[in-house]
C-alpha cells in the first residue's frame, strides 16, 4: 500500500515555484487550464488531535420509484422497499452521492456541471459496478465536475476511491482530487482542498528515483497566499484503487483525513472554535469539485479515475 521512510513532516508545497492556484472555468462544457501565480507559501504546523469518529449510516429514506446511482438529500430506498438492504449510492442514505452507474460512457452525472476536459464517466475501470469518472491525461490544468453543496451544512464526512494510472509524468507537483469552495471566515472566498497530494519528480531530495512517492495535504486557496499542513512522503501512486475519506467541521475548525481506513494523523487539524490559524473552515460550503487538477506542468499529464463519491453528516467508511 504505503511505503514509510525516515523524513520529516514536510509541507512541499512551500517548495514550489509557481503558487497553486487556478481560475475555474464558469461554463459547464469547457476548460480553462488553471495557471500558476506568485510564490507558494505555507509552513508545516504541529500535528493536530484526532477528530471523532462518526458512526455508520443513517435512517434510510422510504421506498418508491427505482432509485439513481446519483442521488442527494432526501435519501430514497428502492423499487417497493426501504432501502435497508442497499447499499451505497442505492440506499439513498447519504446527503451526496455518485457512483455513476446511470450516467452514459462519455457523459457527465445529472447535477454535475463540467469544467476542463477530457473528464467524463467511463467503463475501463470501476471500484466498483461497471462505471467510475475518468480524468484523461493533459499537462496541467482543471478536469473536475462540480455539484452543489449547500447541503451538507457546517461540517460532513466524505468518500471517495481513486486510481491512477501508471507510469505517472516525471514531475514535482502539486494536484486536487477533491476541493470545496466556500468563504474563510477572515479570508473571503477560497477553495479548500481535503484530498490533495504533492509528487517528487525523479531528482527529488531524499527519494529512491522512482518519482511516484506523494504526501497528502490539506490546503486553502484563498485569494492570496496559500497555506495548509502536509504529511511526508510514505505514499506512492500504484495504479491500484485506494480509498480516501476526510472529516471537516467549520464550528470546531477541525479536520481529519484516512487512507483506506486509517487516520493519517500528521495532517489533523483541531484548532478549536474561533480559533482560524492554518485552517480557515467556512460553516458553509457552496460546491463540492471533484476530478483532477494539478497546477504545474507535468507532461505527458495524469489518468485518473475516481468512483463512490459519497458525502454524508455521519462517517461512510470504505466497506460500504
Amino acid at each position: 500500500m504505503h511505503r514509510v521512510h525516515a523524513l520529516g513532516v514536510v509541507l512541499a508545497f512551500a517548495s514550489l515555484n509557481a503558487a497553486c492556484s487556478s481560475s475555474p472555468s464558469d461554463s459547464s462544457s469547457g476548460g480553462g487550464d488553471g495557471s500558476g501565480g506568485g510564490a507558494t507559501t505555507g509552513s508545516t504546523g504541529s500535528t493536530g488531535s484526532t477528530g471523532t469518529t462518526g458512526s455508520t449510516g443513517s435512517t434510510s429514506g422510504t421506498g418508491g420509484g427505482a432509485t439513481s446511482s446519483s442521488s442527494s438529500a432526501g435519501g430514497q430506498g428502492g423499487a417497493g422497499g426501504d432501502g435497508s438492504t442497499l447499499r451505497g449510492c442505492a440506499s439513498g442514505r447519504y446527503i451526496l452521492c455518485e457512483d455513476f452507474e446511470d450516467t452514459d460512457v462519455g457523459g457527465v452525472p445529472q447535477g454535475w456541471t463540467k469544467h476542463g476536459d477530457p473528464v467524463a464517466v467511463a467503463d475501463d475501470q470501476a471500484a466498483s459496478g461497471n462505471r467510475s469518472l475518468k480524468v484523461g491525461a493533459v499537462p496541467n490544468g482543471e478536469r473536475r465536475i462540480y455539484h452543489d453543496a449547500t447541503q451538507l451544512g457546517s461540517g460532513h464526512w466524505g468518500r471517495i476511491r481513486y486510481r491512477v494510472e501508471l507510469p505517472v509524468p516525471d514531475a514535482f507537483v502539486h494536484s486536487t482530487l477533491v476541493a470545496l469552495q466556500g468563504v474563510g471566515p477572515t479570508t473571503g472566498a477560497q477553495e479548500v482542498r481535503v484530498v490533495d497530494t504533492v509528487k517528487e519528480d525523479k531528482d527529488g531530495w531524499d527519494n529512491d528515483g522512482n518519482g511516484s512517492h506523494i504526501q497528502y495535504l490539506y490546503n486553502v486557496q484563498p485569494q492570496g497566499a496559500e497555506f495548509g499542513k502536509g504529511s511526508d512522503y510514505s505514499w506512492q501512486y500504484e495504479d491500484e484503487w485506494h480509498c480516501v475519506e476526510w472529516h471537516i467541521d467549520g464550528p470546531t475548525q477541525s479536520y481529519d483525513f484516512y487512507v483506506d481506513g486509517e487516520l493519517l494523523e500528521q495532517i489533523s487539524i483541531a484548532n478549536g472554535a474561533g480559533n482560524y490559524s492554518g485552517s480557515e473552515i467556512p460553516d458553509v460550503f457552496s460546491e463540492v469539485r471533484v476530478g483532477w487538477n494539478n497546477y504545474q506542468s507535468a507532461p505527458p499529464g495524469f489518468t485518473a479515475w475516481i468512483d463512490d463519491v459519497a458525502l454524508d453528516d455521519e462517517r461512510i467508511g470504505c466497506e460500504e
